[in-house]
């Protein structure tokens, strides 16, 4: 649960910043690419930073054992999410096609992971719940850590040498 509230507040700043770079580049239509690659920076870090914190905390349920517990704000919030989540990733993601933004499409990333945290969330629930498969849920979160780190570390290789 922490691992997607930490993913949640996350892919918010980044699209605070990400806000910022369309506000500048407006007032500044020149400094569009320079303001592009700063944000492009802000989400490479944000995608590195769940990474490293989902996969850490995954690792260490893994080790410990430790059981997820059930309750009605665990289970409402990642609904909710599920709700939202999945078509604000997809908008993200259209967007940044159109507007060739590698920023806004990792912001679309960060979207499209918090919505996979909130459903591995409450499938390990359900898992823990009616199974006790109390691994369910750290070997998800530690699944989508590599995938996130990968595709950080993708584009900030792009984003340095392309």
């Amino acid at each position: 649960m922490a691992s997607f509230g930490l993913s949640a507040l996350l892919d918010m700043s980044a699209s605070a910043v990400l806000v910022w770079r369309f506000r500048n580049e407006q007032r500044d239509p020149v400094a569009a690419e320079r303001l592009e690659r700063r944000a492009q920076s802000w989400i490479v870090l944000a995608m590195l930073a769940v990474a490293l914190y989902v996969g850490v905390q995954a690792v260490r349920a893994l080790v410990v054992g430790s059981h997820p517990e059930t309750s009605a704000f665990g289970v409402i919030l990642p609904a909710v999410s599920l709700v939202v989540l999945p078509w604000l990733g997809r908008r993200k993601l259209g967007v940044a096609s159109q507007l060739a933004s590698a920023a806004l499409r990792g912001d679309g990333i960060l979207t499209a992971a918090a919505a996979v945290l909130a459903a591995a969330t409450l499938t390990a629930l359900l898992l823990n719940s009616a199974l006790e498969w109390w691994w369910a849920d750290p070997l998800a979160a530690l699944l989508i850590a590599i995938a996130l780190a990968a595709e950080g570390a993708r584009i900030a290789v792009r984003h340095r040498f392309g």
